[in-house]
C-alpha cells in the first residue's frame, strides 16, 4: 500500500486523501457525534471523546464533508467492505456519489492502473437507513444480499442491518461505473451552475 493516496476527478469538488492529519480530528469528532449521523450507526457512542474519534479517523477532506474508505480488506479474496459518512449539511448534493465513485474506482481499478484490484465490494447499513439503501440499489445498482437480524444494538433494542455488494464485472461491464459517473458529472455541473449564478 502506498504511503499516501489522493483521489479526485478532473472537475470534481472533493478530494479523498489518506492518511488523515491531526488537523482533521476536531471536524471528524463533530461529524461522528452528530445525532443525525449516529442514528444509523448505533454501535457508535454519540458522546465519544475527541481522543476516541482520533482512533477512528479514516480519511481527510478539505472542509471536511465526511469520511469514506475500505474496512475489513481480504487481499487473498480480493474483497472488502466500503463505508461512508457524509455530514448531514452536505447530504443530497451529490458529494456521497462523488466520494463513493472515487473510492469504488480506486477499489476496482487494477494494480497496474494504481488501484487495489478488488473483485467484490460490500456495504452494510442499518435496515432503516432508507436513503443509503435507495442509493445502493438505484444509483449504484448494488445487489441486496441479505438481512442481518438484530445485528446492532441501538439503545435498549437491537436493529437489523442489511448487506449489499457489487462485483468488478458489474462495475466495469454491467453499467454501474458509467451510471454512477454520469450521476456525479450531473451533480458537479449543477453545483458549478449554481455557483456561477450567485
Amino acid at each position: 500500500m502506498p504511503d499516501s493516496i489522493r483521489l479526485s476527478l478532473p472537475n470534481g469538488r472533493i478530494e479523498l486523501s489518506w492518511p488523515p492529519t491531526l488537523e482533521d480530528d476536531p471536524d471528524v469528532h463533530k461529524l461522528y457525534t452528530d445525532s443525525r449521523v449516529v442514528q444509523y450507526l448505533p454501535f457508535w457512542d454519540p458522546n465519544a471523546s475527541l481522543e476516541s474519534v482520533i482512533q477512528r479517523r479514516t480519511t481527510r477532506l478539505p472542509n471536511l464533508l465526511g469520511t469514506v474508505g475500505f474496512i475489513f480488506m481480504s487481499l487473498e479474496n480480493r474483497a472488502t467492505e466500503a463505508g461512508i459518512i457524509i455530514h448531514p449539511e452536505a447530504q443530497r448534493a451529490g458529494y456521497a456519489s462523488e466520494a463513493l465513485y472515487l473510492c469504488l474506482k480506486h477499489g476496482f481499478d487494477s494494480k497496474d492502473e494504481g488501484g487495489l484490484g478488488f473483485n467484490r465490494i460490500m456495504f452494510t447499513t442499518a435496515a432503516m437507513n432508507k436513503a443509503m439503501r435507495g442509493w445502493l440499489e438505484n444509483a449504484l445498482g448494488a445487489k441486496h444480499e441479505g438481512t442481518l437480524r438484530e445485528a446492532w444494538k441501538s439503545g435498549d433494542e437491537f436493529i437489523d442491518a442489511v448487506q449489499y455488494s457489487i462485483l468488478a464485472r458489474e462495475w466495469f461491464h454491467g453499467g454501474s461505473e458509467q451510471r454512477l459517473r454520469q450521476r456525479v458529472e450531473e451533480a458537479i455541473t449543477k453545483s458549478n451552475s449554481q455557483a456561477s449564478a450567485s
